[in-house]
């Protein structure tokens, strides 16, 4: 998709540009918001602001960066915010465990199907899923991760940490940890 002629038609307000970009990231947007809401309504609603925050918002985009990742970061704070507001985070309070090397995730990744991949992550508490998505599957860094939440970077790190140990034993339960280890 070429941005640099989409973006000024979408600033023009042209709907036919907006409704190219939507159909583009709705199902990759769609798919984001429901590893962190773990619910396909929910997610749907968040998906639906996000983008009306875009089409609102994009006129304050310059062009620096990544328009891609502007976009996410949007759908990511929406998500977040929702869950803040639903008050559903969960953090533990030791926040000091530092990341323990581990198998990379990709190579436990490609052995499950994408359904079982959500319902896996679906099952974290959700502070431990919402730091797991961000770190992992946004690329976030633990301070973006602690400005974001509100907690510490080693409480991110040890959330990461714990999630991963979670997600460990429930693949250990299914054999698939045990099996590629």
């Amino acid at each position: 998709m070429n941005y640099n002629e989409l973006i000024p038609k979408i600033k023009a307000g042209e709907t036919l540009a907006f409704k190219k970009l939507y159909e583009a990231y709705a199902p990759l947007f769609k798919g984001i918001a429901y590893r962190y809401l773990h619910d396909e309504q929910k997610a749907e609603d968040i998906l639906q602001e996000t983008f009306i925050k875009i089409y609102k918002s994009i006129t304050s985009y310059t062009g620096d960066g990544n328009f891609e990742g502007w976009m996410k970061r949007i759908l990511v704070n929406n998500c977040l915010n929702y869950i803040k507001k639903e008050k559903k985070y969960s953090f533990d309070a030791l926040s000091g465990a530092v990341d323990q090397p581990d198998r990379p995730w990709d190579s436990v990744i490609e052995h499950l199907s994408f359904e079982e991949i959500v319902s896996l992550i679906g099952n974290l508490p959700e502070g431990y899923k919402a730091v797991f998505n961000m770190a992992v599957f946004e690329g976030y860094s633990h301070k973006e991760i602690g400005e974001v939440l509100g907690i510490t970077p080693s409480a991110s790190r040890s959330q990461l940490t714990k999630a991963k140990a979670s997600l460990k034993e429930e693949l250990k339960k299914i054999n698939i940890y045990s099996s590629i280890a």
